[in-house]
C-alpha cells in the first residue's frame, strides 16, 4: 500500500518557509542596512539580544540530522542515547564559564588567529584548513537528510530540493550577513519545534485510537518499547562493543558537543555577537534548555516510532530503504492525507538544514578571508573590497557545498557518519586549543606534532571502522514484521538488509 502525497498546501507551507527566510535576507541586506561593514555582516556589530542569540546557538548545530537520525536512533537501539542532552547540557555550560570568555577577551573575527598569536601562522593555517575540510562535508551531510525525507515521501526529485534549499540559504546568507542569519535561525527554532510537537502528538493519539486509552498513550508506547528491549537508562558496560553506555555518552558525547560550542567558529562568532560577556553566557545557558528539550523530544518520537511498529517494522519489511526516513514514513502514513501537517514537518526538517548551512557560510567565509586571504597570503582588503569578498565567498562556499552532496549520498547512517566526521577532523583542532590555552611552556614544534598525530590516529581510527563495518557481529535490537500482511516474508529473510538492522520474526 503507497503512502499518500503531498498537498498542494503541504507546498505552500514550505514555500513559505523558504520566502520568509529570504525577506529576512533582504531586510537586513538591503533594507536596514545600506552597506554591510566587516563587522556587521560576520559578527552582526556585537549589538544582538540574548534570547535571539541563543535560539540561534540552539539551531546551528541541531539540524536535520538531529531530527531525522535520532528518533531512528532511539527505534534502533533504545534509550540510552536520551543522556546526548545531559551531554550537550555539560559542553554549554563548560563553554559558557571558561572557554567562551576567553574568545570574548580576545575579539578574533577567527578564532584561529589565538593560535598564531599564541604558537605561530604554521599552526594556525593547519587548523583553519582542517576546520574548512570538515565544514564543507558536514553541510553536504545535513543538505543531503531533508532532501532524502522528501524523495522517500513525496517522490519528489532529492537533487531538485538539494538545488532549492541551496539557492535560499545561499541567498539570505550572502546578503543579510550574520544579523539575517541570526533572526532567520529564530524562524526555524519556532518551525523545528511545531514539526517534533507535531509528530509526538500524533503518535500519542494513534495509541488512543488503536484502544489503548485504558493505560494511557505514552504508558502504553514506554510498556511496547520495553517489551522490545528498547528502554535502558542503565547501561554502565565497559565493552568497547556495546553501541550506547554511560561512560560512551556522558564523557564521549560530552567532548564531541565540546568541539561544537566551546572551538567551533560557527558558534564563537555568536557570542561574539551579544553586547557583553554575561550576555552570551545567559544566551549559552537558555539555549541549554531548547537544545536539551529537542534531543529529549526528538528521542521521545523514537520510542513512539517503534512502540507504533513494532509489529511491522517498515525498513526490514522494505518500506523504505534507509532507517532514518522512518520519521518521515510515520508522518506519511498517519498523517498524510491532513493537509498541511506533512508540509510542517517536512519544513521542520528543511529549518534543521537551513540553519546550519547558513552558519556554516558565514563561518567559512570569515576563516577564509581572515586565515587564508589575508592571513597566508598576506593581501589587504579595505571595507569595501572585504564587503564583496565576503559575499562572493558565501556564495562559492554555497555552490561546493551542492555539489558535495552527490557523494555523501553514498554514505550509510547519516548521524553515525556526522558524528564519526565530527570526531575525526575538529578532535585535534580542540587539542590545539587546550594545549595553547592550559600548558604555557607548549611551543610551536609541540603544537603541530600533537595535531597531526591526533589527525593520523583519528583518521586511521575512522577508516578502520568504515572497512570492517560489515565483518563485526550486528548487535543491533530485534525488529518484527509478524503483522505485515503485505509482504514475502520468506523474501525479508533471505534478504541482505540483514547486514544492516537485526530482523526478529516471531
Amino acid at each position: 500500500m503507497g503512502l499518500p502525497t503531498l498537498s498542494v498546501i503541504d507546498y505552500v507551507v514550505l514555500v513559505l518557509l523558504l520566502l520568509l527566510s529570504a525577506v529576512v535576507g533582504i531586510i537586513f541586506g538591503c533594507v536596514k542596512s545600506k552597506k554591510i561593514s566587516t563587522k556587521e555582516y560576520f559578527l552582526a556589530d556585537g549589538e544582538m539580544r540574548v534570547f535571539p542569540t541563543a535560539l540561534s546557538i540552539m539551531v546551528s548545530f541541531l539540524s536535520a540530522i538531529t531530527i531525522l537520525g535520532t528518533p531512528s536512533e532511539v527505534y534502533m537501539s533504545g534509550t540510552m542515547f536520551w543522556y546526548q542532552a545531559a551531554a550537550w547540557s555539560i559542553a554549554s555550560m563548560v563553554t559558557a564559564f571558561i572557554f567562551m570568555p576567553k574568545f570574548r577577551e580576545m575579539n578574533f573575527t577567527s578564532i584561529y588567529e589565538y593560535l598564531e598569536k599564541r604558537f605561530d601562522q604554521s599552526v594556525r593555517i593547519c587548523a583553519s584548513i582542517t576546520f574548512l575540510i570538515y565544514m564543507f562535508i558536514y553541510m553536504a551531510l545535513v543538505l543531503y537528510a531533508p532532501a532524502l525525507a522528501l524523495s522517500q515521501t513525496t517522490g519528489l526529485n532529492k537533487w531538485f530540493a538539494v538545488i532549492s534549499i541551496s539557492i535560499v540559504c545561499i541567498f539570505y546568507s550572502s546578503v543579510g550577513g550574520m544579523k539575517a542569519i541570526i533572526w532567520t535561525d529564530v524562524l526555524q527554532a519556532l518551525v523545528m519545534y511545531a514539526g517534533v510537537f507535531v509528530a509526538i502528538i500524533q503518535g500519542n493519539l494513534n495509541f488512543l485510537l488503536l484502544g489503548l486509552i485504558l493505560v494511557g498513550g505514552f504508558e502504553r508506547a514506554f510498556t511496547i518499547a520495553s517489551q522490545g528491549e528498547r528502554i535502558e537508562f542503565d547501561n554502565i558496560s565497559f565493552d568497547p562493543r556495546t553501541r550506547h553506555t554511560i561512560w560512551s555518552i556522558l564523557i564521549g558525547n560530552s567532548f564531541n558537543a565540546l568541539l561544537t560550542y566551546g572551538f567551533n567558529q560557527m558558534q564563537v562568532q555568536r557570542y561574539m555577537c551579544v553586547r557583553s560577556t554575561r550576555g552570551a553566557q545567559v544566551a549559552l545557558l537558555i539555549n541549554i534548555v531548547g537544545v536539551a528539550s529537542l534531543i529529549l523530544l526528538s528521542c521521545l518520537m523514537g520510542v513512539i516510532l517503534y512502540a507504533y511498529y513494532a509489529a511491522c517494522d517498515p525498513f526490514t519489511a522494505g518500506r523504505i530503504q534507509n532507517v532514518d526516513q522512518i520519521l518521515p514514513y510515520f508522518i506519511m502514513d498517519t498523517l498524510g492525507n491532513k493537509k498541511g501537517i506533512p508540509g510542517l514537518f517536512l519544513a521542520c526538517a528543511f529549518s534543521g538544514s537551513l540553519s546550519t548551512i547558513s552558519s556554516g557560510l558565514n563561518s567559512m567565509a570569515a576563516v577564509i578571508i581572515e586565515d587564508i586571504y589575508k592571513g597566508l597570503m598576506r593581501r589587504k582588503l579595505n571595507q569595501d573590497q572585504q564587503g564583496f569578498v565576503s559575499k562572493l565567498c558565501s556564495v562559492v562556499v554555497g555552490v561546493i557545498v551542492m555539489l558535495l552532496t552527490y557523494f555523501i549520498s553514498y554514505l550509510g547512517s547519516v548521524i553515525n557518519a556526522a558524528i564519526s566526521l565530527s570526531s575525526t577532523l575538529c578532535g585535534p583542532i580542540m587539542g590545539v586549543f587546550f594545549l595553547g590555552f592550559f600548558f604555557p611552556r607548549a611551543n610551536r614544534l609541540g603544537a603541530l606534532i600533537g595535531f597531526f598525530s591526533s589527525l593520523a590516529l583519528q583518521i586511521w581510527i575512522f577508516i578502520g571502522v568504515q572497512l570492517t563495518k560489515h565483518q563485526r557481529s550486528n548487535n543491533r535490537l530485534p525488529l518484527s514484521i509478524v503483522n505485515c500482511t503485505d509482504i514475502n516474508v520468506l523474501e525479508i529473510m533471505n534478504s541482505s538488509r540483514t547486514t544492516t538492522a537485526a530482523t526478529h520474526i516471531k
